[in-house]
């Protein structure tokens, strides 16, 4: 490909100034789209029991923390997956023991306790290769369930 080309290519492909996560505003906006995203899930424990909701955000949370699971995986360093399984044992644990006790201190905990997880990727804290977009708008997801989570139960 010539580089003609090569910057045609590059300008079709980027995200709009507002999703630029290298600035503050797309940063925080990235936040709020992965929060309108948590909210849009929301609807489905929404028309769930309690017990039924309560336990699909158990295992979602679980399902959550295996995503950067797959990306050590991708990343393909033993380092990487190691630091990552440690994040995927413990989300997983807090799940399990929310499910255990029925306590949603436990699971919102858990998810708040992901929130904190992201935000160790960035600013490359932990060094697993991520799409750069993802750490803000798993933030923004992950409170917003955790506040759902406090105001259900």
């Amino acid at each position: 490909m010539d580089t003609q080309t090569a910057q045609h290519h590059n300008r079709v492909l980027r995200l709009p100034a507002a999703l630029d996560v290298d600035t503050r505003n797309g940063w925080l906006t990235v936040v709020a789209l992965g929060g309108v995203l948590g909210a849009g899930t929301m609807v489905i424990p929404a028309l769930l029991s309690s017990d039924d909701a309560f336990g699909f955000l158990a295992v979602l949370l679980a399902m959550i923390a295996g995503v950067y699971l797959g990306f050590a995986l991708q990343d393909g360093r033993v380092r990487a997956f190691r630091t990552e399984y440690v994040g995927i044992v413990a989300h997983g644990a807090l799940a399990t023991i929310a499910l255990a006790t029925g306590s949603a201190w436990v699971l919102a905990a858990g998810y708040a306790g992901h929130a904190l997880w992201d935000s160790v990727h960035h600013p490359k804290a932990l060094d697993t290769v991520i799409p750069r977009w993802y750490v803000p708008l798993c933030i923004g997801y992950d409170l917003v369930v955790a506040a759902y989570i406090l105001i259900r139960w």
